[in-house]
């Protein structure tokens, strides 16, 4: 839901009179030390090098950010105002800016949905918005959020009031409390808390890293997808970080050809902000694979490859790409594992798993991630293939289909609607749609 707002309201525009303001936007922060990602990050929907925003070379080594300097690491609020405030520097552009902040109040006063608090994050995306429908449906989007927030701390609150009524009504003055055996009072377990957990699963990837076989995350793909794409990558690969933190016997991930200056990086670091602490069990690279492990290990996992996986091989060190691409779909993959003379290989889900017409067989990250857990763990590709949404298979197409069916079946609004049931027409279509 999230990507596919994002990339209808980030698709650019050229007749919009505010178009200045995103350009101007766009290249002050390929002219600033904010390196090379938003050369293309700052765009909308394109690729990169399908947009010409002016001869702006690759950064100088000099100005990369090393992986162990945290202090240079900020996060992404602060990240944010510092572009702001640099872009506000020019009168021209506050002029805009304060356009665009009149805007914005004529629609709240005007009562269209818009969030009552705007974080200079989301300025910065609204700055890169050229068209003022699409400006609206982001704040459309921004104001649900706040309103899923809202009410998420109203339940919070009217659950610990619930709570606490329930614990004054427990409790027996006759009684002393240290004496009273009950849940919240004197008891014989002891309460796990969140930091212990914690703990446990940081122990378990520490000794992951000493005993368990290697996993490859391949983050150099940040080129080939759009700034919603990156962002949409960067979740899943938290997901994959915390799925894999949570099993039992999890992989030793590495984390390879990271831009620590890049838009994915700046996003990660956004969900995992002490991935920089001394102690915490992640291992996130520049380098390469290449030069890290034994070539002859390596098996990039493709799904454009024709070798299929028969079994787990715990000796191999698995790479998975880590690439969105929902518009293009090109094996870029393929073409790099090819380019690296590694060997290829892809899950057997035509095999175990009979898909739907029309449903792509495309996994994320953390699915793939999961499934190799499972493989690891039970060597039984029933059992792993289980992390394949259950939507995109045939079984649960044709269920729908019948509820559809029966639903309209059950309800219908007059006798010529049953009677013309076996009209197929383009027209006819729409009556088994769901309500």
């Amino acid at each position: 839901m999230y990507s596919r707002v994002l990339r209808n309201l980030l698709n650019p525009r050229n007749n919009y009179p505010l178009i200045k303001l995103a350009s101007e936007f766009k290249n002050l922060i390929t002219s600033q030390g904010f390196k090379n990602n938003y050369r293309y990050n700052f765009t909308s929907s394109a690729p990169y090098g399908s947009q010409k925003l002016g001869s702006v070379g690759p950064p100088e080594p000099s100005e990369l950010l090393k992986p162990a300097d945290a202090s240079c690491i900020k996060k992404k609020d602060e990240l944010a105002e510092m572009r702001l405030k640099e872009f506000l520097k020019n009168p021209e552009n506050e002029k805009h800016y304060k356009i665009l902040e009149l805007e914005i109040e004529v629609m709240r006063q005007s009562g269209e949905l818009v969030p009552s608090h705007l974080k200079p994050r989301d300025w910065v995306e609204l700055l890169l918005i050229n068209s003022r429908q699409r400006r609206k449906r982001f704040l459309e989007f921004l104001f649900g959020l706040e309103m899923k927030d809202k009410n998420a701390a109203e339940k919070r609150r009217l659950k610990a009031e619930e709570k606490a009524k329930n614990m004054e009504s427990l409790k027996d003055p006759g009684i002393p409390v240290h004496l009273q055996y009950k849940l919240g009072g004197n008891n014989m377990f002891i309460r796990i808390r969140d930091n212990t957990m914690n703990q446990l699963f940081n122990w378990r990837l520490m000794r992951a890293m000493m005993y368990a076989p290697k996993l490859v995350i391949d983050c150099g793909y940040e080129d080939k997808m759009t700034r919603v794409e990156t962002k949409n990558c960067a979740k899943q690969l938290m997901f994959a970080f915390a799925a894999n933190r949570e099993c039992h016997d999890p992989f030793d991930i590495h984390f390879c050809n990271f831009n620590h200056t890049g838009l994915l990086h700046e996003e990660f670091y956004s969900f995992i902000p002490t991935m920089y602490e001394p102690d915490f069990p992640i291992n996130v690279t520049e380098k390469s694979y290449l030069d890290l492990f034994p070539k002859d290990k390596l098996v990039y996992l493709t799904p454009d490859c024709n070798q299929v996986i028969d079994n787990f091989d715990a000796e191999a060190i698995y790479i998975v790409g880590a690439l969105v691409d929902k518009i293009a779909g090109s094996p870029s993959s393929l073409a790099k594992a090819k380019r690296e003379g590694l060997r290829m290989a892809k899950l057997p889900i035509d095999k175990y798993l009979s898909f739907g017409g029309g449903s792509g067989k495309s996994l994320t990250i953390n699915q793939v991630v999961a499934i190799l857990n499972d493989l690891y763990t039970t060597r039984d590709w029933n059992h792993a293939l289980r992390h394949v949404p259950r939507r995109k298979l045939h079984e649960n197409r044709q269920e729908q289909m019948q509820k559809r069916l029966s639903y309209y079946l059950s309800n219908p609004k007059n006798e010529s609607d049953v009677k013309s049931l076996k009209d197929f027409s383009f027209k006819s279509r729409n009556k088994f749609r769901a309500k």
